[in-house]
């Protein structure tokens, strides 16, 4: 009823419409008190705020409902927890019961002994306006979800300290009854009041060890410590001692095992820093200054740029500190590509290849050490220079006149110092090539003749060279044909030598005489010589003449009257029946000497003076 002599309602009110696409979830409802700001308080107290699933309370003792007019609300809440303490219903009724009203004023305060581990929640209120008979008992009761509830102690005062096991969540009400039975049997409860028995601290945590620094790096430091009981995590640091940054990182975690994150460091850079902790009651404690110093930088030392060839390079560097590096190359300070090669945090000596390089190109690159927190570092710019690809242009052939042997003057341009080779052979006959070669390198224009050539011959030629590295430049084939041979050899160096052949045996026949004739010629030819007695300009005899061609030439003409003057020429023949004869030579064939028997006679008759006698005998 709107109207009670007892305190016995019931409550209905009419559905709740969520917003669409939305779910309802449930109704609060509360007696004298406005919905409050928060959600959390809302659920967290239902000794005060009273859920229920459907919008009627069927009649029974509502808690906190005073003599006179009263006042209830109603707030609803959808399945995605939507709450306003604003948008509430709410209906007024009255008791006229002759039961006190419930106690004013409930409060509940903290009363824990923390250090100790003794927990007490310490209530206080005050005495109703509508005391009843006048005469007031209080009973007071807690628990542990807000709607079970067990009595505590009955007091005539206004305060009570109740003590409980463990530090959690209670709630506490309060009923005032007077003398008369039905007051004593239905007590006028207050709304709930709700508390976590806590106590504070009043110094802070000890240090139990700690604290470190730990997981060096160039940028990075972890600080470690623990503490005898909960706290959170502060580290104050800075570059000099005692004068730390602004900004301490923190952790606002209440934890015993404290780890502290140092990010954005300076490499080889050394740290002075002291670890704080405040725990939950606002009791700051802090340790010792210590400090660490932070891993080098990385470093790249004596870059070079090696094995340089048409379209690759080998760098070398020395490397310390680093987990990879970051090679930059390219034609231009702009770079374009990247290569990175994995590398150990010791220091050691590295190459790296980079390939698909166009060659006679400078290129630009650097070498950017990174360390292992991922950090680059800037490296020196420098250049190399790839080989040009030997090119060999220009080739022209012309063929030398006047030479005793077909000869071709070959020249051609090449645009890098490389050694010459010239091959050739006969049209069609590769198996018979022969190489020109001089292992000289040089730039620009290059010559080089090819003699010993065939007349009236059809031949290739192929003009290469290489480089220092060994890339090999190839000219395109050329085919010529050389002329005919219509020049005779050049007969040099006629020489004739005498000599006598004595008898064979005691009373052999006459001695005779022979001439050695040896001459040379500027090409490949036959060996013959005419002679005739005396000086004039027949020659009667002829010897046989020596087909193997050659440039050196040596006859000996035997038989020849000691004494007796006689003259010569030489007669030369090419492969191409050219002859030549040399200049008409005269000279003397040489006396006839004593055998060896006349010599002996000679110095016996010197000795004993008797063969003289025998010889004018």
């Amino acid at each position: 009823p709107g109207t009670n002599t007892s305190n016995e309602f019931a409550l209905s009110w009419p559905a709740a419409s969520p917003a669409p696409g939305n779910t309802l979830d449930k109704y609060y409802y509360m007696i004298n008190t406005t919905p409050p700001a928060t959600l959390a308080t809302l659920t967290n107290n239902p000794g005060t705020y009273i859920p229920v699933t459907e919008p009627s309370v069927a009649a029974k003792m509502l808690a906190g409902v005073q003599y006179g007019s009263n006042r209830v609300r109603v707030v609803a809440i959808d399945t995605d927890s939507n709450y306003s303490p604003s948008n509430f219903i709410y209906g007024d009724f009255t008791l006229n019961s002759s039961n006190p009203d419930p106690a004013k004023n409930l409060t509940v305060s903290d009363a824990s002994i923390k250090s100790a581990s003794l927990w007490r929640a310490s209530l206080a209120w005050d005495h109703p306006d509508y005391k009843g008979t006048g005469t007031l008992t209080y009973t007071v009761q807690r628990s542990t979800d807000g709607t079970s509830w067990s009595t505590v102690t009955t007091t005539s005062g206004t305060a009570y300290v109740d003590i409980v096991s463990d530090s959690k969540q209670y709630y506490w009400r309060v009923g005032t009854s007077d003398t008369t039975g039905g007051s004593i049997a239905s007590p006028s409860y207050t709304n709930a009041v709700t508390l976590t028995p806590k106590g504070s601290y009043s110094d802070p945590a000890a240090l139990t060890s700690g604290p470190t620094a730990e997981g060096l790096s160039t940028r990075k430091a972890q600080i470690k410590w623990t503490t005898n009981r909960t706290s959170d995590s502060k580290v104050a640091f800075g570059t000099t001692s005692g004068n730390y940054f602004d900004e301490e990182p923190s952790n606002s975690d209440q934890v015993t095992d404290h780890t502290i994150k140092l990010t954005n460091l300076l490499p080889g850079t050394t740290y002075y820093y002291k670890a704080r902790w405040t725990d939950e009651d606002g009791n700051t404690g802090e340790s010792s200054e210590k400090s660490f110093t932070t891993d080098p930088a990385p470093t790249i030392t004596d870059p070079q740029a090696t094995q340089i060839g048409l379209s690759s390079v080998i760098l070398r560097y020395r490397v310390k500190g680093a987990s990879k590096v970051k090679i930059y190359y390219g034609r231009s300070t702009e770079f374009g590509a990247i290569k990175e090669v994995a590398t150990s945090k010791e220091e050691s000596t590295l190459t790296a290849e980079l390939i698909d390089l166009q060659d006679d190109s400078l290129y630009y690159y650097k070498i950017n050490p990174v360390d292992s927190e991922g950090f680059e570092y800037e490296g020196q710019s420098l250049t190399f220079k790839t080989m040009p690809r030997p090119r060999i242009s220009n080739v022209k052939l012309q063929e030398v006149a006047g030479s005793a042997q077909t000869t071709i003057l070959v020249s051609w341009s090449v645009n890098t110092p490389l050694s010459s080779i010239i091959s050739f052979f006969p049209t069609g006959q590769p198996s018979l090539a022969k190489d020109q070669v001089d292992v000289q390198l040089k730039s620009g224009i290059r010559e080089m003749t090819v003699s010993g050539l065939l007349p009236q011959q059809q031949y290739q030629l192929i003009v290469k060279g290489r480089d220092k590295a060994g890339n090999e430049g190839v000219s395109d084939t050329y085919t010529f044909t050389t002329a005919t041979d219509t020049r005779p050899p050049q007969i040099m160096n006629l020489k004739v030598i005498g000599g006598t052949i004595p008898p064979v045996g005691f009373a052999a026949g006459e001695v005779r005489a022979q001439l050695v004739v040896t001459w040379d010629t500027d090409e490949p030819s036959s060996s013959q010589v005419e002679y005739g007695e005396g000086a004039g300009a027949t020659y009667s005899q002829k010897s046989q003449e020596d087909g193997n061609l050659t440039t050196n030439h040596t006859v000996i003409i035997s038989g020849l009257t000691p004494s007796k003057v006689y003259h010569l020429r030489a007669i030369s023949t090419d492969s191409v029946n050219n002859e030549t004869r040399s200049i008409d030579m005269t000279t003397i064939a040489p006396k006839a000497t004593r055998s060896a028997l006349d010599l002996v006679l000679k110095s016996l008759s010197n000795a004993f003076g008797f063969l003289g006698l025998l010889g004018e005998k």
